[in-house]
């Protein structure tokens, strides 16, 4: 004779306490995994860096010692002077730093930062040379051209900016190549409130509240918004984070000195 059996299944309350401790793990788990993934894509970033920095010292070793320059334009053309046609887009005549070292880099996508927060951030170029490391010469005539800066010329390489976050242009193109203010992250007025400046209130930090820096010794480095380079004030008419200015320090240049 046979007994029949009737298998017992979970209960609603069985099933709900299982899909709650779910659901608490989840809310544990899934911020500790972006976070991860967050610290993955800055690692990335500051990796490309250092393999621009690799490549630009390549550059300095064959250009007797000179950084390269930020723009070189059409001859007879100041390099401040926004080239014809759109700034945004690679042009004939414009060779911007990017591409002067890209001989030494071979890969485009060593330009591309994965956190880049801006529109058109994919295949695009994700980094600006700092200004203050071009140094302007006035020809005779009175044309002004600005030439990558004798980098032995420049002190404190280990707490220079060399490269810093900004923009979202394709490698040559004109804009968002020079950065004067390690804040900045597009040359336009985002987003586009009327005010004609980046606000510093609007200045979104890439990874993690903070920034990666390429400095003038080759090492990479993240800081946090207010402090490291963010923190820079060279004079003081000048802004937090600027670096702009070529010139030696006793001349009032922007580089840092302290």
């Amino acid at each position: 004779m046979f007994t029949s059996q009737r298998r017992r299944g979970f209960t609603l309350v069985e099933l709900l306490t299982v899909i709650g401790i779910i659901a608490v793990l989840s809310a544990i788990l899934f911020p500790v995994f972006a976070t991860a993934r967050a610290k993955a894509r800055s690692a990335r970033c500051l990796h490309n860096m250092q393999q621009i920095g690799t490549a630009i010292e390549v550059y300095v070793q064959d250009h007797h010692g000179f950084l390269p320059p930020w723009s070189c334009t059409h001859p007879g053309i100041d390099p401040w002077t926004t080239p014809s046609g759109d700034e945004n887009a690679p042009r004939d005549g414009v060779v911007t730093w990017d591409l002067s070292i890209m001989p030494y880099l071979k890969q485009a996508e060593l330009l591309e930062c994965p956190d880049n927060p801006n529109p058109n951030a994919r295949d695009s170029r994700s980094y600006a040379i700092a200004q203050y490391t071009q140094r302007p010469f006035t020809l005779p005539g009175g044309a002004v051209i600005a030439v990558g800066g004798y980098k032995d010329d420049i002190p404190k390489p280990v707490v220079t900016v060399l490269i810093f976050e900004k923009g979202h242009n394709p490698p040559g193109a004109w804009g968002d190549a020079l950065g004067q203010n390690v804040y900045q992250y597009l040359d336009d007025d985002m987003p586009n409130d009327g005010k004609l400046i980046e606000d510093p209130a609007e200045f979104p930090m890439w990874h993690q509240g903070g920034k990666n820096f390429l400095y003038l010794d080759y090492h990479a480095k993240w800081s946090a918004n207010t402090s490291g380079p963010f923190a820079h004030k060279p004079r003081e008419d000048a802004t937090v984070g600027t670096c702009e200015k070529w010139g030696k320090p006793s001349a009032g240049g922007d580089w840092p000195v302290d």
